[in-house]
C-alpha cells in the first residue's frame, strides 16, 4: 500500500450490544471469531477493518455496492450467537495510510461514526443522503432481523455467503432436513432481504455514478 491512497469505499461502524454481560471467557471467544469472520472478509473481498474501544469494530468495503449486504450479514452474525450489534453505514471516499483503517481519513468515515454515536432504538442506520422510500425499507429490514432467531439467522447468514445455495445443501451444513431450512428462511423471510439487497445495490451505484 502507498503511504496515501483514496478510494470509494462502503463503511460500518458498530457496537456489540450489552457485551458487558458476558463473562470474561466468553467476550474473548466473541473476539476471536469476530477477528475470524473479519479476517476472511478482508481474505474474499480486500476489506480493511479496525477494532477498538473493544466492543466496537470498523469496516471499509472496496465495493460499495455490497455495503448492505454485508452489514445483513454482520447482524446475522451476533444474532445467531445470541447477542446483537448496532451497525451505522456511509459510503464515500476515504483515505488509506499504511496504517490501515485506524489512521484513515474520510467524510464517511466521520459520517459511520457519528451515526453510531447517535443511533437510538435502531440496530442499522444508513448516514448518506436517501429518499424516504428507501429509508422505510432500511428500517423495514431493520425491524425483521431483530425478530429472527438464532438458528434463523444461522441459516440466513449461511444462504447469504453462499450466494444463495439450494436448500438441500444448506441442510447437509446444518444437520437437518432440506424442509426445517426452507421453513427456517421462510421465516427469516430471506425473499424479502434478498429483494432489499438487490434494491440497495442498484441505489448504491446510482450513488456512485
Amino acid at each position: 500500500m502507498s503511504i496515501s491512497q483514496e478510494n470509494y469505499m462502503g463503511v460500518i461502524t458498530a457496537d456489540i450490544v450489552n457485551s458487558q454481560s458476558l463473562c470474561q471467557s466468553d467476550y474473548e471467544q466473541l473476539l476471536v471469531q469476530l477477528k475470524y469472520y473479519l479476517s476472511a472478509l478482508r481474505a474474499e473481498f480486500g476489506a480493511e477493518f479496525h477494532i477498538f474501544r473493544g466492543d466496537s469494530f470498523q469496516i471499509a468495503l472496496p465495493n460499495a455496492k455490497a455495503l448492505f449486504k454485508q452489514a445483513i450479514a454482520i447482524r446475522l452474525f451476533f444474532i445467531q450467537q445470541g447477542l446483537d450489534v448496532k451497525v451505522s453505514l456511509a459510503q464515500g471516499q476515504i483515505k488509506l495510510s499504511q496504517g490501515g483503517l485506524a489512521t484513515a481519513t474520510g467524510e464517511a468515515l466521520v459520517k459511520a461514526g457519528h451515526g453510531l454515536d447517535n443511533i437510538k432504538h435502531q440496530r442499522l442506520v444508513f448516514n448518506n443522503a436517501c429518499n424516504e422510500s428507501f429509508l422505510l425499507n432500511i428500517q423495514f429490514i431493520d425491524l425483521l432481523l431483530g425478530k429472527l432467531s438464532r438458528k434463523q439467522a444461522q441459516a440466513l447468514l449461511l444462504y447469504l455467503q453462499q450466494d444463495k445455495p439450494e436448500h438441500a445443501q444448506l441442510a447437509e451444513q446444518l444437520s437437518t432436513s432440506r424442509a426445517n431450512v426452507t421453513k427456517l428462511l421462510n421465516l427469516a423471510n430471506y425473499t424479502l432481504i434478498d429483494a432489499f439487497i438487490t434494491l440497495s445495490e442498484s441505489y448504491i451505484f446510482s450513488k456512485e455514478t
